[in-house]
């Protein structure tokens, strides 16, 4: 299964099938704005070995500028399912989904570009590297995300806002 309908929680236990996802998504995304890019990366709990996840595909997009997101394609990326979500406003990111029904704006896939080798890509990649290499921190996440899950079956934000939490904490320990 890869996709959930917006604003809804859902977890499901980690595929090996993610990180092939991703790939496929990369190869896609290097030829539609791939002269913008310094580089792509997997991020999010869908790269984070063993544990469940919500099944949407977080993708890293590094550019030189945010500027850069200007010289997108958004054509091609619309074609290819990407929609810019100009109402999400994240200092130091531009957010782009990829939405196979767009009646219940199920994602599958999100974009998440940011300045290469800056605050939001480092925090990331540290992040997803940090539980990577420690899975009794991973599987703690996973816990504090299932129980979330169950508190906010239909608040994404909510869910969103108290794991930020731990993350601040991994980041600040690091």
């Amino acid at each position: 299964m890869l996709g959930v309908n917006k604003g809804e929680v859902i977890l499901v236990t980690h595929s090996e099938n993610w990180k092939r996802l991703f790939d496929k998504e990369k190869s896609l995304l290097e030829t539609i704005i791939g002269e913008q890019v310094k580089d792509i990366q997997q991020f999010g709990s869908t790269a984070i070995k063993g544990i469940e996840a919500k099944p949407i595909i977080d993708i890293l997009v590094g550019v030189e500028s945010l500027k850069d997101v200007e010289k997108f394609n958004n054509e091609r990326l619309k074609e290819a399912g990407y929609y810019h979500l100009s109402r999400v406003q994240i200092d130091g990111k531009e957010v782009f989904a990829k939405f196979t029904d767009l009646e219940n704006l199920t994602k599958t896939h999100i974009l998440h570009v940011v300045e290469y080798q800056g605050d939001w890509w480092n925090e990331h990649i540290s992040f997803r590297d940090y539980l990577n290499a420690n899975p009794l921190v991973s599987k703690e996440y996973e816990s504090l995300k299932k129980n979330l899950a169950e508190k906010y079956p239909n608040d994404e934000h909510s869910y969103t806002n108290e794991k930020k939490q731990f993350v601040d904490e991994i980041l600040n320990e690091m």
